[in-house]
């Protein structure tokens, strides 16, 4: 497996930036303006299955094409760092919205959709500056070991 394969992959991540971004920010519209339980769901899907399934083409996919180009010393640890940070932020959201579907309207003496709103918010903003990471550090640290073979 040669290196394009490698480039192929980064290409469609970033691409899938661009679009994972998009839907976050219209997300985060939509909980602000139109708060309901099928904002919560929408927002749920997202994570659950767009966010998650690039999540894996990272770690899986571009992992195993690293290794199939003989890249070995790439810290993909780092990358999936990020992941776990997100992972993190999803669980507590995950229970604040099922608090709010019990209802429950407070936590911890908060408003609950307040805490729901910002708790998403946070996501997307850690989203945003994990794919920045990967777009700034790690993507052109991965592409460099094509420029160095032909040095």
């Amino acid at each position: 497996m040669s290196f394009e394969k490698v480039k192929q992959i980064l290409n469609k991540l970033t691409e899938e930036h661009v679009v994972l971004l998009k839907k976050s920010e219209e997300l985060e519209e939509k909980l602000e303006n139109q708060f309901s339980d099928e904002v919560l769901d929408e927002v749920m899907d997202f994570i659950k299955k767009d966010v998650a399934e690039h999540a894996r083409v990272e770690e899986e996919d571009l992992d195993q094409a690293l290794q199939e180009a003989g890249i070995t010393d790439f810290d993909i640890e780092a990358l999936n760092f990020g992941h776990r940070t997100l992972d993190e932020i999803v669980e507590h959201l995950e229970y604040l919205i099922s608090l709010y579907k019990k209802g429950e309207k407070e936590y911890r003496g908060r408003d609950l959709k307040k805490e729901i709103i910002k708790t998403a918010k946070e996501f997307f903003s850690t989203l945003k500056d994990h794919f920045t990471e990967e777009e700034d550090f790690f993507f052109p640290d991965i592409l460099k070991y094509d420029i160095e073979r032909f040095e």
